[in-house]
């Protein structure tokens, strides 16, 4: 989490790239499509939450670094089909100053309220559209295009700084961490006009 704490924060620039994990497991099972660069993605990123903890004082907000390891202070809203009863499988949805986050709480319990997360923020298949999750977290739902394709070596929870790659490997490692750099993108931005 220290390295989030030292990323810009993301909430007093909302223009600015995000950092997003792809998971390897997702990306040999066909669940989650390669990336492209230059490709306009609609999504909702998530966050893999690793720890909880009372929230902080202060306003509510969102740090992201450059692999994807994010810190967030919220309230979070509601818990979806999964929810409390259910850990395994519990999805929340997080107001982070404004920025909505699906929550997947992996190993830890759900909570609600006012809550600061620390964890990583990726893909999941789960939360695309035509999946229940998906279309619970619809308002989670950006457009974003492809900047750039990462990939960090892993040593134990301390990836190397990432370097730029053409493509995501076939098939993916699984002593790396992949990243897609994502733009977020105005209704202006797109570059087919609205229907």
């Amino acid at each position: 989490m220290a390295a989030a704490r030292q990323a810009a924060r993301i909430t007093d620039r909302p223009g600015e790239e995000l950092m997003v994990q792809l998971p390897p497991p997702f990306l040999e099972s066909g669940a989650l499509p390669r990336l492209v660069v230059g490709e306009e993605i609609e999504i909702a990123p998530a966050i893999f939450v690793a720890t909880v903890s009372e929230a902080v004082p202060g306003p509510p907000g969102w740090t992201v670094d450059e692999i994807g390891i994010v810190d967030a202070v919220g309230t979070v809203l509601t818990s979806l089909p999964g929810g409390l009863d259910d850990a395994a499988a519990a999805v929340s949805v997080l107001d982070a100053g404004g920025r909505l986050f699906p929550l997947f709480w992996s190993t830890t319990p759900p909570r609600e309220g006012r809550t600061a997360v620390g964890g990583a923020l990726y893909l999941d298949p789960d939360l695309a559209p035509g999946t229940e999750h998906g279309e619970v977290v619809a308002l989670c739902r950006e457009r974003y295009r492809v900047t750039a394709l990462l990939q960090a070596s892993r040593n134990g929870w301390a990836p190397t700084p990432p370097v730029e790659i053409p493509a995501v490997p076939d098939p993916p490692p699984t002593d790396a961490v992949l990243v897609a750099r994502l733009l977020p993108l105005r209704p202006t931005d797109t570059a087919t006009a609205p229907d």
